[in-house]
């Protein structure tokens, strides 16, 4: 219990000093931080012994660069519709079908890719290390995203 309190202090402050130094870095370099605290307390989370880690985070990268891919399709996918809106031009409504329908599949995509991910770690996890996971994963993110709105709400006038 000891260890856990101290876990998410360390989590809790680190977090926040990542975020209030956030003018001096970029995103990326932020990025990378987070995703090396992620990588920590991950590790500690499911106690998993080397051999275990380097499969786990092997696959998990693997995982992480087709999620990329998909994200970054679907990113095109709707820049190339800002670009239509933005130039004035009319879309007919079969370009705008098959671009909606183009942005659904490939979001099918990432949902199937990551069901095909989770499926793929009883060669590597126990269940209960699996469960663990995807219960981190979810703190980790609303922990993360609480974070970020706090830092950005305004100050409060005083006057």
């Amino acid at each position: 219990m000891k260890n856990s309190i101290l876990i998410i202090m360390i989590l809790f402050f680190t977090a926040v000093n990542l975020f209030s130094q956030r003018e001096k870095w970029r995103d990326e370099e932020m990025r990378g931080k987070l995703e090396q605290l992620e990588k920590i307390k991950l590790i500690e989370s499911l106690e998993m012994d080397e051999e275990t880690t380097l499969r786990f985070f092997s696959r998990k990268l693997e995982h992480q660069k087709e999620q990329d891919e998909i994200q970054n399709k679907i990113r095109e996918n709707i820049e190339n519709l800002e670009v239509i809106f933005k130039s004035g031009r009319v879309a007919t409504v079969d370009e705008l079908k098959k671009s909606i329908n183009d942005i659904n599949n490939l979001h099918s995509e990432l949902d199937k890719n990551r069901k095909e991910f989770i499926n793929s770690l009883p060669e590597i996890l126990s269940y209960e290390q699996i469960a663990k996971l995807l219960v981190f994963e979810r703190k980790f993110r609303d922990e993360i995203r609480r974070l970020i709105v706090k830092d950005r709400k305004p100050p409060k006038d005083h006057n």
